[in-house]
């Protein structure tokens, strides 16, 4: 059989010559400096750029921790970037490490990239952005795409539950001078007023930052592994996303994630936009579409499979049992000799053992790449609650307790493990931060509350000074409950594996284009406005499903408001649940659902902001279907609203772990012992009978 390599780029012309220097920096000298995702960018990028952009290893360069010195960076340039570039066409060049404002005495304030020191240096050596640039200038092609995961403005603290921040205080530098490579950080001085702060020219072709030079940039603790929030999303977009997708969309895509969202004070930027829209990432073509993976080792009977293109959200749920399919190159020959799946075995983070799911046919080359056939989830996946720092050892001990008395959660180190919210006080310097017009009142200091990963804070969850720690597990229970089960119908979100035809675009109707929000599986429109769709409260927003395809189906409109609760959109409570959300072939729903007249869609009283409805705030819609009528959930459905009294839509849902529990039993199947897993609970969702979908925005 003729497999194909996992250089997917040999489409492309020999003569277009590809180079690569991927910079990461994890180890600094000094307290409060370690970082621990870095080295895993450089990892991510050299994997994304030999398995789905065509680059032989030979062409990447990567320099990390010790060797990331302004001279080791200097002979890159000149030596791997520099000394071949008359000949290359493209180039990408990646740093991942700490940012800093720094200023001379006599100096405006000028961002700068920390870098490796000499062995037994006390400072950290910094280069000025402008300089790296300058160096990025001297290369000879402008097909040219720079990605800076760092940030410059830092806030205390450095660590907010999940996140790590990677920027450095502001800081002086030694002598009076600009602040030189050679020159170390003297000493931090606080914050910089805005007016000071000087940004270089961007430099030619693409640049993309984690965040603007003003905001915050941060790593996270992902399953398994800690990566560059930017990095990681990024990365594992271009490996699931189509050939036709423009660098914009997939920015668009990116910067609208859900996992971008809850951390506000990240926003990433974009310069070359123009450019950009008319471009695919990094200046090159894609041959393959939904790409789960691709085969990094062979060992006798064993794969070690690099999982990037599974979605972060689900990639939590991911269990044993995944059945993986290998792309062959030669679609006729696949047709008439359907290459023999990979049955996952166990998971480490992104890396996962393999082997094959029959004694018959033989493990496919290095380099193959992988798509998902069935996706192995656990019915008793758990919510993780972290618990904050400002909590005192017998709290701590307290809550551990409360939270352990429910079989679906436990409490976690957000140091060690992702984790779903944070449980802690509202300190003073939080009631200040969090205190604007999203709130109907202020925070009561001393209060227990949930938050968000990075410390964002969870609406209406701040309980009554005096609250016991145990009382406030119980008060905050039910929106727990909440929490976890989105997470679970998470782990379903498919849209690059699944072959259902469906595409779900968000857009107002009285608004221009720029402020639309789409999710499609083959995005190729260019988005006008980029990064996080933000919306008025009360604006009509409407939910368009589009069923391209052959086949009925039958599904939920879902949304999780800023206070974490989930609620149905779809079916309506005021049908009487008689029918599920039907999605005809070759049909289009809108939603809220609208009477044609005169070619135009009018709304129906009072349903116009359905979609907009909620406090300001993060907001996120799924759209959860099967080609399987939905009976069961539908019934229990009719039972929650006749019990609620409820007649319109949105509807809270009531006991939501019991009715996702039904609607995952539905959209999944249980697994055979042939597959190899002795997991009881064990479910298999295939993408060809199953689809979810995410869209998130921001209401203001």
């Amino acid at each position: 059989m003729a497999w194909q390599s996992g250089r997917y780029g040999q489409a492309l012309a020999a003569s277009s010559r590809k180079l690569a220097l991927l910079i990461g920096i994890n180890r600094y000298p000094g307290e409060g400096s370690l970082l621990q995702g870095c080295l895993t960018d450089v990892e991510l990028q050299r994997e994304l750029l030999l398995h789905r952009f065509g680059f032989a290893p030979p062409e990447i360069l990567t320099l990390t921790d010790g060797v990331a010195t302004w001279s080791g960076i200097q002979s890159a340039f000149a030596e791997h970037l520099g000394g071949q570039s008359r000949t290359a066409e493209t180039v990408v060049v990646h740093f991942s490490g700490h940012g800093q404002w720094l200023s001379g005495s006599q100096n405006p304030w000028q961002p700068a990239l920390l870098l490796s020191g000499s062995e037994g240096s006390t400072g950290i050596p910094a280069i000025p952005l402008e300089s790296f640039f300058h160096l990025l200038e001297g290369l000879g092609t402008a097909q040219l795409t720079t990605l800076l995961d760092c940030g410059f403005t830092h806030t205390a603290p450095s660590v907010r539950g999940n996140w790590q921040l990677r920027a450095r205080p502001a800081a002086a530098v030694k002598g009076s001078g600009s602040p030189a490579s050679d020159q170390s950080v003297d000493q931090s001085i606080g914050s910089v007023p805005a007016p000071q702060r000087v940004w270089p020219t961007p430099p030619k072709g693409l640049l993309i930052t984690a965040t603007t030079p003003q905001d915050l940039a941060a790593e996270a603790s992902w399953p398994g592994f800690y990566a560059g929030v930017l990095t990681y999303l990024l990365t594992q977009y271009l490996w699931e996303t189509t050939p036709a997708t423009r660098l914009a969309v997939a920015f668009n895509q990116v910067s609208s994630r859900r996992e971008l969202g809850m951390f506000a004070c990240q926003r990433p930027t974009l310069e070359g936009k123009e450019t950009a829209r008319r471009i695919p990432p990094y200046f090159l073509n894609l041959a393959q579409s939904g790409v789960s993976g691709v085969i990094q080792d062979v060992k006798g009977s064993r794969a070690q499979v690099w999982l990037g293109g599974i979605p972060p959200a689900a990639l939590c749920g991911l269990q044993p049992g995944t059945l993986l399919t290998p792309i062959p190159t030669d679609a006729p020959q696949e047709v008439a000799n359907p290459p023999t799946p990979l049955v996952l075995r166990s998971r480490n983070g992104l890396l996962a053992q393999a082997q094959l799911s029959s004694s018959e046919g033989q493990l496919p080359p290095v380099g193959t790449p992988l798509r998902e056939q069935l996706r192995g989830l656990s019915q008793t996946l758990k919510l993780l609650v972290g618990l904050e720092d400002n909590l005192g050892r017998i709290e701590k001990v307290d809550i551990t307790n409360a939270i352990a008395s429910f079989s679906w959660m436990e409490t976690a180190n957000p140091r060690e493990r992702q984790v779903d919210c944070l449980l802690g006080r509202i300190t003073p310097e939080m009631a200040r931060a969090f205190q604007s017009d999203t709130l109907p009142k202020p925070l009561e200091v001393n209060s227990y509350s949930l938050f968000w990963p990075g410390r964002e804070l969870v609406l209406d969850s701040c309980g009554p000074v005096g609250e016991a720690a145990a009382v406030a597990v119980q008060r905050l229970a039910p929106r727990l409950a909440h929490l976890l089960a989105a997470k679970r119908l998470r782990t379903t979100l498919n849209a690059a594996s699944s072959p259902l035809a469906v595409v779900a675009e968000l857009g107002s109707k009285d608004k221009s284009p720029s402020l639309a929000a789409r999710f499609t599986q083959a995005v190729t429109s260019t988005p006008v406005e980029l990064g996080m769709q933000r919306f008025m409260r009360g604006d009509p927003l409407r939910l368009t499903l589009r069923n391209n395809g052959e086949q009925d189906l039958f599904g939920y409109v879902l949304m999780t408001d800023p206070t974490g609760q989930l609620h149905l959109l779809a079916p309506m409570p005021q049908d009487n649940f008689t029918l599920p959300l039907r999605l005809e072939a070759q049909s289009t729903l809108v939603l809220p659902r609208l009477p044609e007249t005169d070619n135009e869609l009018r709304t129906t009283p009072g349903s116009s902001d359905l979609l907009t409805c909620n406090a300001q705030g993060l907001t996120e819609l799924l759209f959860v279907a099967s080609t399987r009528p939905l009976q069961t959930s539908l019934e229990a459905l009719k039972s929650m609203a006749r019990k609620l009294g409820v007649t319109r839509s949105p509807m809270l849902l009531n006991g939501p772990l019991e009715w996702t529990q039904m609607l995952m039993e539905e959209l999944t199947s249980r697994a055979s012992e042939s597959f190899g897993s002795s997991d009881a609970d064990l479910r298999l969702l295939d993408p060809a009978q199953s689809l979810t979908l995410s869209l998130t925005y921001t209401l203001i």
